[in-house]
């Protein structure tokens, strides 16, 4: 890194930076465009979905003290611990010792692993690859997670659908809860999670709690301390990198239940309270899938838990209660960069195997240069592609910085026929879609809490589930299309608006090294945007 650079980045990050973090506005945003595939055609009604039979214990709603009924408070101390990692991110990662791989590299190894010999990508028209047994081994020896069968698996579309399921979760736990969470915030959700976590502790239920120890120094200090003083175990996990986050969003009950994707325990995310709503989507999965995600998460938890005077968790014990169980084969995938990209290679290799189409919604899309060489093959074998991502309008005021950078990726794929859609937003006024999954030819779906985003590739541990059932696979595209309604299509650079502005385009110049000549197409950034 240059000391132009260098000088530039800590502008960025000790001067501009703050004012974004700071905001909490609504985006003003209208209707645009109309997409022309009728979400009744998929015979999936989206706002009816429910997760029954999980239990619905009778209880009135926690009451919120007055402290935690409106938005979090700022916490500059938190800001500006986030944003001394972030400068230390990008000095650590340029420097010339280090021995991080180079985006070249990580997607030199990531296509590498998804393109196949035995298998090789198809046609427009041809059965999809995942309707092939053999590939679907080959796809699970790429990316080390093997699909388990009896599962069922529902799609939660939004925070309230979340929410009602986690909360009917907690409340009727009768042996263990083991929450991974990014952030749980001082607001309504926050306090309302603390408090029922803190009835089942008292009623004898294990209840073990995990949470990034950079991420607690801004959200969630007194939901987490009330939670600690009444005996509750939280871990704050602190990475083996000093600049990573653990990034996990997954919540286990009595080891028969799991809900994973992108939520964080806060008002944006549950719509609880305040008047920030963001559009989001997790997954509630029973079956052995379970026990996998319960593996993964216990094995983090154990290696910190004796240093941190917290109780491991027996892995030996693994009797809950019966799983719901159904047709959905599911894989859970854990990835800890920057050595191995597990995640990313199960959605490249996913883009591979379509032959009819490929559906990404996710909140912060930059592409890497195997991703964008996944979509531009796709467009060649006559693979329909559609990408929806945030607008300068709905992105949150954390993310408006990579806004340039996201554009300079999309407008490429664009122009070689990809149907690329800019939220509007949920309301009008729009709020921003967090959202983090792909599906492929109705058969395969990605969900989590991985950004497509090169973040995940550098700092950000994260865990994504895969599955392959067509009834769930269909109310998640029925979602899709939905969320299409509420976005407007770009076919060109003059289809993205206003431009994105002084502070985005000094984060995509001096934040994101562009790879492979002058190509906007391959620009993958160093490690700026923070992560939800």
């Amino acid at each position: 890194m240059t000391h132009k650079k260098l000088a530039l980045a800590a502008l960025v990050s000790c001067v501009i930076l703050p004012g974004f973090v700071s905001a909490q506005t609504s985006r003003q945003s209208a209707i645009l465009e109309n997409y022309g595939a009728s979400v009744s055609a998929l015979g999936v009604n989206v706002d009816g979905l429910k997760a029954s039979p999980i239990p619905q214990p009778m209880a009135q709603p926690v009451a919120v003290p007055q402290e935690f009924s409106g938005a979090e408070p700022v916490s500059y101390s938190g800001t500006a611990v986030t944003l001394w990692y972030a400068l230390g991110a990008q000095i650590t990662d340029n420097a010339p010792w280090t021995n991080t791989p180079t985006f070249e590299a990580v997607s030199d190894r990531v296509m590498a692993a998804s393109r196949s010999r035995a298998y090789p990508a198809r046609r427009a028209g041809q059965p999809s690859l995942f309707t092939e047994p053999g590939f679907i081994a080959e796809y699970e020896q790429a990316t080390g997670a093997r699909f388990t069968a009896g599962n069922s698996a529902r799609f939660l579309i939004n925070g309230p659908a979340s929410f009602e399921v986690k909360d009917a979760l907690i409340r009727s736990a009768k042996k263990s809860l083991l929450i991974s969470s990014w952030a749980f915030y001082d607001d309504t959700t926050g306090y309302q999670a603390a408090q029922m976590l803190i009835a089942k502790k008292r009623e004898g239920v294990d209840v073990k709690v995990m949470l990034d120890k950079k991420v607690l120094a801004g959200h969630g200090k007194k939901v987490v301390k009330m939670m600690r003083d009444a005996g509750i175990e939280v871990l704050a996990v602190k990475e083996s990198r000093a600049n990573d986050i653990w990034h996990v969003k997954v919540m286990i009950a009595d080891d028969q239940y799991a809900v994973a994707g992108g939520m964080n325990f806060g008002d944006v995310y549950s719509h609880k309270g305040g008047t920030i709503l963001w559009r989001d989507t997790d997954i509630v999965y029973s079956g052995p899938a379970v026990l996998e995600s319960r593996r993964l998460l216990a094995a983090v938890w154990n290696a910190n838990a004796r240093k941190n005077g917290l109780k491991t968790i027996d892995l030996r014990s693994t009797a809950g209660l019966p799983f719901e169980g159904g047709s959905a084969r599911v894989a859970v995938v854990m990835q800890n960069p920057p050595q191995s990209s597990p995640i990313l290679v199960s959605i490249v290799k996913a883009m591979y195997a379509a032959t009819r189409n490929i559906n990404i919604e996710n909140a912060y899309f930059v592409s890497l240069p195997v991703v964008t060489q996944a979509v531009l093959d796709a467009r060649a074998r006559g693979v329909e592609v559609n990408i929806m991502t945030n607008s300068k309008e709905s992105i949150d005021p954390e993310g408006v910085v990579i806004v340039d950078a996201m554009y300079k990726c999309l407008v490429p794929l664009a122009q070689a026929g990809a149907n690329i859609y800019l939220y509007n937003g949920l309301r009008s006024p729009g709020d921003t879609v967090h959202s983090k999954f792909m599906t492929v030819d109705g058969e395969f779906a990605d969900i989590g809490s991985y950004n497509l985003h090169p973040r995940g590739e550098r700092y950000d541990t994260e865990v994504n589930v895969n599955i392959l059932d067509r009834a769930a696979v269909a109310e998640l595209d029925a979602a899709f299309y939905k969320d299409l309604k509420n976005s407007r299509i770009v076919k060109s650079e003059a289809d993205l608006g206003v431009k994105p502005g002084f502070v985005s385009s000094i984060a995509s110049n001096y934040f994101y090294a562009q790879l492979g000549g002058n190509s906007p197409a391959t620009g993958v950034p160093a490690g700026l945007s923070l992560q939800k």
